[in-house]
């Protein structure tokens, strides 16, 4: 009855390398990486590798190897508490916030934002502030580039020193589907540079593997 009297919905913008990162994430169970981080925050910077682990539906695993808080390991079963201990000395562990200053980086960046369900929530959410182009080839792979202009949006696990980031630049793999590459701009300087490698997908991370 109401054909023909309405302004007809605006089209999803096509974003086939979105797609192809949500696609991944959907038909995954589980994933490990090496993240290579360098973050900078006024005069200073930081320089990070981690190991970080992921299972459905909610449980990670952070392992700082080399910088600042190196030796450290961060475990989290869903919900804002978090578990940290120093490898070696895990009967002595802390309690906290995925936020605590104590377990983030300069940056205020923590457990949570390696989810890259949580990444392709939050693209998903504001397509048409997206730009899709060819990106660089990374560790031999060639990419797909996505320009989110992100000024005054948060995503749900943003911390709070990254009100002020402009725009947030992502590369997805053209073979894998996941992203290898992010890099996060305040106006024309990167404060934050993420290389993501040396993935492995479903290879059955146990409850030992996440503790």
């Amino acid at each position: 009855m109401f054909a023909g009297g309405g302004v007809p919905a605006r089209a999803a913008t096509a974003l086939p390398a979105l797609d192809h990162l949500a696609a991944t994430w959907r038909n995954l169970h589980d994933y490990s990486v090496t993240i290579v981080a360098h973050e900078v925050m006024g005069d200073r910077s930081s320089d990070h590798e981690l190991q970080y682990a992921f299972r459905k539906p909610h449980q990670a695993r952070l392992d700082v190897i080399k910088g600042t808080k190196s030796g450290s390991t961060i475990l989290w079963d869903g919900g804002d508490r978090v578990t940290a201990y120093r490898r070696g000395l895990s009967l002595f562990k802390m309690h906290g916030s995925a936020h605590d200053v104590d377990l983030t980086s300069l940056r205020g960046n923590g457990i949570l934002n390696p989810d890259e369900g949580d990444v392709v929530a939050c693209l998903d959410a504001h397509r048409d502030r997206i730009v899709e182009r060819a990106g660089p080839t990374v560790d031999g792979d060639a990419t797909d580039e996505l320009v989110f202009s992100n000024a005054n949006i948060s995503c749900p696990d943003d911390p709070a020193s990254d009100k002020d980031v402009t725009l947030d630049v992502i590369d997805v793999s053209k073979r894998t589907g996941l992203v290898v590459l992010r890099k996060r701009y305040v106006g024309k300087d990167v404060v934050e540079h993420w290389e993501l490698k040396d993935f492995k997908i479903d290879s059955g991370l146990t409850d030992a593997d996440l503790h």
